[in-house]
């Protein structure tokens, strides 16, 4: 009372002298008045007024407090010009009721400021101008435990299922609610300005974020706690509802984290066919045809240029070399050894995609060579591309090597400049041509095939260190396994395996019952696409 009168003495003088009247209000700070959380017991959380906190009443600011106290006094000047009853919001990182909780928060020092990541009260004066604050905002208290040495937490997100938990939102103190929130957010990070050691016993308020009130039962949520070295550790929960003014603690015991996947020393460049990739110049290109025996130069501009588009034979058998200049560097160059029907190899680039409707039609036509350079039921290239690239060529082993089979060089692609690297992976798929065979078990060329659950078709890749190597990595990729599993989709291949290498070569192995009179009785096809090739970063 005797505060009062002195507060009223001292507006009446200021009047007097016609200087701003000055309005002085009292905060108590208690359980169900915070902006600081204290020391913790196993019961309870105190909470305290913090530094630089301050007030607002309706649209006015309050001064600035100097320390931590129970018990705070904040100034407005000029005061308000109603009289009696003060309406007071509690709002550090917005402006009057409109309240700001914002999805990254911070904790600085052991000292968790609530009011600085978005806490938001309300509370009536009474008549001598004290008020105690109703909190509006939620808080999720995380008390991890861990037996693990070394690890310090460097931050903690919190996610909902779909409910926004952060935003901008504005409180109406007349009808207790919040409106609608704006820029909201279903996941909040708490960070820290050092990390934070994690012992075996949870000791006090380890870390805390605000959150609006929200009704998130029926849904889960996940913390993710990610540690200085990187590593990571998920929790998932169910649910509960956040209620105003009170903490949700969520305790985690940590008994093992997610070491997180060290970045690569290289970036990839990919060899992908595609029109616009394209980095070499135009120039004149040779194309042979094994059937007919001719021969045509072809002005390339663009990786479609090499498609054949009029061919007699349908849609291919041109044999041609191409390079990837200024990109991947990797280059297809034409084997040296002949087979019986003109070339042992050759790596054609297409767009043509085939089903099981072109396969009936040219299997009744008797035709099935026309689809060499189809890749089987997809819609183009792998990864949404348009281009791909259908690859023949074999070794048959020496029980059925014959005068009629392929001998000699492997077809494959090398890097042009004939330096090393590592050729990260491709994607691989069957053509319609083998398809059909496999499935259909006929061949105009050698013989039959059964497909079983035990027939097999696979590629080999061979890789060399040099041009003179003659002891190769290798690694196996299977187009058709036991179990009668035939590939049908784009499927990635890693090539890492094989190390640093100048060139690779593919051979096609099938099981017993894949070769006939001469040779390999399915069609030595596959097609490939989205070469990645790691170079250093610059």
């Amino acid at each position: 009372m005797i505060a009062a009168l002195a507060l009223l003495a001292g507006c009446a003088q200021e009047s007097i002298n016609d200087e701003p009247q000055v309005l002085v209000l009292k905060g108590y700070s208690n359980v169900g008045s915070r902006t600081t959380f204290g020391d913790a017991t196993e019961s309870e959380i105190p909470f305290r007024w913090a530094a630089e906190d301050y007030i607002w009443v309706g649209s006015y600011k309050s001064s600035l407090l100097e320390s931590d106290c129970d018990y705070a006094s904040f100034t407005v000047s000029p005061a308000p010009s109603t009289v009696g009853h003060y309406h007071v919001f509690y709002n550090i990182t917005g402006e009057s009721n409109a309240a700001v909780v914002p999805a990254r928060q911070v904790q600085e020092g052991e000292r968790i400021n609530l009011g600085a990541n978005g806490d938001f009260a309300y509370a009536e004066t009474d008549d001598f101008g004290t008020f105690c604050l109703s909190h509006k905002c939620s808080y999720v208290w995380f008390a991890p435990t861990t037996t693990l040495a070394s690890l310090r937490l460097a931050s903690i997100t919190l996610s909902t299922t779909s409910t926004p938990i952060v935003g901008e939102a504005t409180f109406d103190h007349t009808s207790n609610t919040w409106g609608a929130i704006s820029q909201g957010s279903t996941s909040v990070t708490l960070t820290f300005d050092e990390p934070r050691s994690v012992g075996a016993t949870s000791e006090g308020i380890f870390a805390a974020v605000v959150l609006y009130p929200a009704d998130l039962s029926a849904e889960q949520v996940t913390v993710l706690y990610t540690f200085e070295d990187g590593s990571t550790y998920t929790q998932v929960k169910e649910g509960r509802q956040l209620v105003a003014g009170e903490t949700l603690r969520i305790a985690a015991e940590i008994t093992e984290v997610q070491k997180p996947t060290p970045e690569p020393a290289y970036t990839l460049r990919t060899l992908s066919f595609e029109d616009g990739t394209e980095k070499f110049e135009p120039y004149e290109c040779l194309f042979s045809y094994a059937m007919n025996y001719t021969e045509e130069y072809k002005t390339i501009t663009n990786w479609s240029d090499y498609i054949p588009r009029d061919s007699q034979y349908g849609n291919g058998h041109g044999a041609y070399e191409w390079y990837d200049e200024g990109n991947t560097e990797l280059a297809f160059v034409k084997p040296t050894i002949e087979s019986w029907w003109g070339i042992s190899g050759h790596a054609g680039i297409s767009d043509y995609v085939g089903t099981d409707e072109d396969i009936a039609q040219f299997k009744d036509d008797n035709m099935l060579f026309m689809i060499d350079l189809q890749a089987y039921n997809v819609t183009g290239g792998a990864n949404g591309t348009k281009n791909f690239c259908s690859q023949y060529g074999y070794l048959d082993p020496a029980e059925y090597a014959t005068q009629y089979s392929p001998q000699g060089v492997l077809p494959g692609f090398q890097f042009y400049d004939e330096v090393p690297r590592v050729i990260d992976h491709m994607y691989v798929t069957n053509t319609s041509y083998a398809y059909a065979i496999i499935v259909n078990g006929e061949c105009d060329f050698g013989g039959s095939y059964e497909y079983t659950d035990e027939s097999t078709f696979k590629i080999i890749a061979y890789g060399y260190d040099s041009m003179d190597d003659t002891e190769p990595t290798t690694s196996e990729f299977y187009l058709l396994n036991t179990g009668k599993r035939i590939v049908t989709d784009w499927t990635k291949w890693d090539l890492s395996v094989l190390g640093e290498v100048v060139r690779v070569e593919f051979n096609l192995v099938a099981c017993y019952e894949g070769y006939g009179t001469y040779g390999l009785v399915i069609p030595a096809y596959f097609a490939y696409d989205e070469v990645a090739v790691r170079f250093p970063k610059e």
